[in-house]
This record gives structure tokens, sequence and C-alpha cells, in this order.
């Protein structure tokens, strides 16, 4: 099963999708788990917790769901698992990325980096590829992924001997722009930080064009969309961002051109960690298609299989231990919107 947000966020849906698709499609070709055609269903949680929990409780209570992709954000993920767990049904998030997914449960995976990954590598880059010391965070406080990013930074960037002179929610009734910009350079700030999720994509806009690329941006993953180049245009070049998997960034995988012959374009990392997820589910079907052999699968210690973004092992955490890739966004014309995200070598 999917669990996804089609209601609230189409495009991220079918970024997730796609990646589901492809590795549906593929076992599928080559005869099924075990000579059974591999089904996938598709629910719709709208990234809304309460709803996510109501897809859970469904999903557990149908003994034909043998595993779960999703879902997409960190509050969804972390409220539906604790049904998934009660229910004992496995699900792998391939785009949750808080912090608190580690250890929060036995029957909760995931093929994304956690936050502390991101954090660390935009921290390292800001102070010693950049040589800049003050930053400041701009993040949503409502938000479990944006508070996690927004943290994870925080002591990140302390660690390499900088500082995070201010912090500015996106959330606020009264937040602004220009006064939060205006405050921040005052303070000496060099660098501007987006911790924005979703919900406040649209202001974490405002304050790139209010910037006028005085500021160095550097952003989290949910900052890497299509809207971001759209609108952001010219005001972006230069924003560094930090992704789980890009796809000009590993030369040694088939995936990105299975993808573009299947896709008819280039991906996003969103499908290429769905495709891991499924992937993995799969692989652990292949040995016990039960839902208590699913999840004893994923948890052993000779449990791997090979997806988008290379080997997929998990820790006892539920995490995946893989690395994050830094990405720029430079005039291009790939995405067909005169801006690209390139790999940083």
């Amino acid at each position: 099963m999917a669990s996804v947000p089609f209601g609230t966020d189409p495009s991220a849906s079918l970024e997730i999708l796609r990646g589901i698709a492809q590795a549906k499609n593929e076992i599928n070709t080559s005869g099924g788990v075990k000579g059974v055609p591999l089904r996938v269903g598709i629910a719709n949680d709208d990234d809304n917790p309460k709803i996510a929990t109501q897809v859970a409780s469904s999903l557990v209570s149908n003994s034909e769901v043998l595993g779960v992709v999703g879902p997409n954000t960190s509050d969804s993920t972390l409220a539906a698992g604790t049904i998934y767990t009660s229910g004992e049904l496995v699900a792998i998030s391939p785009t949750s990325t808080s912090v608190k997914i580690s250890n929060f449960s036995r029957y909760v995976f995931r093929t994304v980096p956690s936050d502390f990954m991101a954090a660390r590598s935009l921290a390292n880059y800001m102070v010693r590829t950049l040589q800049k010391k003050n930053a400041v965070v701009f993040f949503n406080s409502q938000s479990n992924y944006s508070q996690s990013l927004k943290s994870e930074f925080v002591s990140s960037v302390s660690l390499e001997g900088g500082q995070v002179s201010s912090e500015f929610d996106l959330s606020k009734p009264d937040f602004s722009a220009a006064k939060s910009i205006e405050q921040a350079t005052k303070q000496g700030a060099e660098v501007l930080m987006l911790a924005a999720n979703t919900e406040t994509h649209d202001k974490a806009l405002q304050v790139i064009q209010i910037n006028q690329k005085k500021l160095t941006l550097l952003a989290g993953d949910d900052v890497y969309t299509a809207k971001t180049l759209e609108i952001g245009r010219e005001q972006t070049t230069g924003m560094v961002l930090a992704v789980p998997w890009h796809i000009k960034g590993d030369f040694k995988s088939d995936f990105p051109q299975k993808s573009r012959q299947l896709w008819g374009g280039d991906v996003s990392w969103r499908s290429a960690l769905s495709y891991d997820a499924t992937v993995a589910l799969i692989a652990a079907l292949k040995r016990n298609p039960t839902r208590s052999g699913v999840q004893q699968a994923l948890l052993s210690s000779d449990f791997s299989s090979t997806g988008a973004s290379g080997t997929i092992r998990f820790l006892a955490s539920g995490d995946r231990n893989a690395p994050v890739q830094l990405v720029k966004i430079v005039p291009g014309s790939r995405s067909r919107t005169g801006y690209d995200f390139e790999p940083l070598r």
C-alpha cells in the first residue's frame, strides 16, 4: 500500500508513486514475488496526522496488506506509526526525515537519511567551504520536520565553530519576510537557511525574493521542488540544498536511465527513495510473504537490497545509513524553468 497526500500535495504524491510504480513494474515483469504479482493500493492521507492515523487503522485491519510505503511527512509518520506498531504492520517512509523517527518503532523504517545528516552537511559546507560563521534560520514551529532540521542545523553550526544568531518562525501570523531579513542583516548574518516545509513554502519563496541574493542561501530537501525554480528564478541561483539523492549524483546506477525511459524526464529524490522503499519491501516479501516475516527480514543483520541510491540496509533504529547530496541552483534547461538543481562535486 502507498499512503500519500494526494489531496494536499499532488506533485509530491506523483513523485512518490512514480518510484513505487517503477519497482512494481520491474518485479511483475520478472514473474512477481514467488510467482504472485505485486499489487499496490493507494490511500490519500492529505499529509494530515489524523487522516494518516485513520488510513493506518484501515490498512492494519485489511489482512491482504503486507507492507506500506509512506507516509510522506514526519508528523504523519509519527502519528500513523503508533497504529502500524500496535497492528504489527511495517511502514517504510521514503520522505520522513525528522530525528524523532530514529528508534521510534520496530515497525517504522525509512529509506531517507535523517535531518541530522542533512544539517551536518549544510553546516559543514557553510563554515568550511563558504568560510561563513553567522547564519539565521527560517522554520515552521508547527512541523516536526522543520523543527528537527532547524535544531540539528543550529547544533551542527555550533559544533563547526559558527553560530545561528536568529530563528524566524514562518508559521507566526505576524511573520514579515522584510522585517526578518532587516533584523538578520543588522545582526551580521551572512547565511540564510530555509528549513521550510510544504505549508510554509510560499513564505520561504517571499524570503528568497526579498533577500535579493544578499545573504547566501541554504535549504533543506522540502524546498527541492519545481515551484522553487519557477517562482524563485534568478533570486534562487547559488542556493545550496541538502537532498538524499540526485539523478546526476550516481553514475554507477542504472536507475536514472530506466526512470527516464519510463517517465520521459528526470525524476526527483522522492521517486528514487520511494523506489528504494518498495524494493526493500519486495526483498522482504521474497524471504517471507507475511507481516511478521517482512518485519523480521528488514531487521535481520544479513538483509540487503540494491536500490536507486545504492545498498539498502536498515539499522536497529529503523534508519538507513546513507549519505546526503548537496545540490546548487544554476541556470539550465533540464527542468524547463530556465534553472536546475545540479550536484556539487
